[in-house]
């Protein structure tokens, strides 16, 4: 969000009380919005505009987590990592407090983090509870489990994009990254979603197919096209792949993900693939606008904080507003305006130096025939 954005976007705002954006390339849209939410985006905005240490208002996005665990063993997915926190389920009560103490104020969530969501019973009934406040919610999954009786139930819950991760248009291109997965499932499981959302006359969840674009892949990225045309989604994208999910800069990851053509890098890179700083650092505004809560409750800044190392407050402890206007979150976000790099899990954060806006590099909506 800037400037631009809130330009074009407050009339809609004051008149007609909706806004459309995107979330990596996935168009959006809210409806009745309410004054109170109105006025926190613009006093939000301004956190996002201006280099003002404390937050004015309320966040207007969130990162959810529904579960710190997987089912698949991805190369560079930090899940599986002892050191890596909130290895559980997220509980529906916790969920809830955290919605309803924070839920006016949000445009919308992004329910999934490092584990797989749909292995939470209790996602159904987030993603309804989030429909029923008035935000919009966006998951991505491996999907590499899923019964068609969960398949009508997903199209039934209000969810409102599902991503579907399938990096590669052989069962040998995909498992060389995604440990443990079968693609034939995730086609499987695309197509009874495809097949419940027809029957049922819904246009929702908006279907996104996604390669994250390696080395391994990026010689399939026309096939994967057409196999996204043939399950009849909504649309297939193709995101930049980032080496730094472990938290840390490696050029060796480099040299060995970094896909061959320069066009669909993430990063520029100098000699012995260390990542160039010519490009912009990126101007992260995460703990005014967008807290993660991680499934044992636990609110932090950013995803990336996995060790708690800067924990903000566990909502199972305490409200809402105790924890995103304490005096602690305040002195941190002043330290994180003075220096980001002060903090470990910001040091080689994933966007900083990136040659595109956000992470997906190409995107194709796919017309009805």
């Amino acid at each position: 969000m800037d400037i631009k954005f809130l330009l074009k976007n407050s009339v809609r705002l004051l008149f007609k009380r909706k806004i459309r954006f995107q979330f990596d390339r996935i168009p959006l849209e809210s409806h009745s919005f309410s004054w109170k939410k109105t006025k926190n985006l613009f006093l939000i905005g301004i956190n996002r505009l201006l280099p003002i240490s404390h937050a004015l208002g309320y966040p207007y996005m969130a990162h959810i987590s529904p579960s710190g665990i997987c089912n698949l063993r991805c190369k560079l997915c930090p899940v599986h990592n002892p050191e890596t926190k909130g290895k559980s389920l997220l509980p529906f009560h916790t969920y809830k407090k955290f919605i309803d103490e924070a839920g006016d104020y949000l445009i919308y969530i992004i329910l999934w983090s490092w584990g797989e969501p749909l292995l939470n019973p209790e996602f159904i009934k987030m993603t309804q509870y989030a429909e029923q406040k008035g935000i919009r919610t966006v998951t991505s999954t491996n999907l590499n489990k899923l019964s068609k009786i969960d398949a009508q139930k997903l199209v039934e819950s209000g969810l409102d994009a599902l991503i579907i991760a399938a990096d590669g248009t052989t069962q040998e291109t995909y498992s060389r990254y995604r440990k443990g997965g079968k693609l034939e499932n995730v086609l499987s499981h695309t197509r009874e979603i495809v097949e419940a959302r027809r029957k049922s006359g819904s246009r929702k969840p908006l279907l996104n197919l996604r390669m994250i674009v390696s080395k391994d892949n990026e010689n399939e990225m026309d096939e994967f096209r057409r196999i996204a045309r043939d399950l009849d989604v909504d649309m297939v994208s193709f995101k930049a792949f980032s080496t730094r999910q472990l938290g840390y800069s490696d050029s060796k990851l480099d040299r060995k993900y970094a896909p061959v053509q320069k066009k669909y890098r993430w990063y520029s890179y100098q000699k012995g693939f260390k990542v160039s700083r010519k490009p912009k650092k990126y101007w992260c505004r995460f703990p005014w606008t967008k807290p993660t809560l991680f499934p044992d409750g636990m609110i932090t800044s950013c995803e990336f904080d996995l060790k708690y190392e800067h924990p903000f407050g566990n909502i199972n402890e305490k409200t809402f507003d105790e924890i995103w206007f304490s005096p602690e979150v305040a002195d941190f976000r002043k330290k994180f305006q003075k220096n980001r790099d002060s903090f470990d899990f910001c040091k080689d954060c994933v966007y900083d130096y990136k040659l595109i806006p956000g992470c997906v590099l190409e995107w194709e909506f796919i017309e009805d025939d």
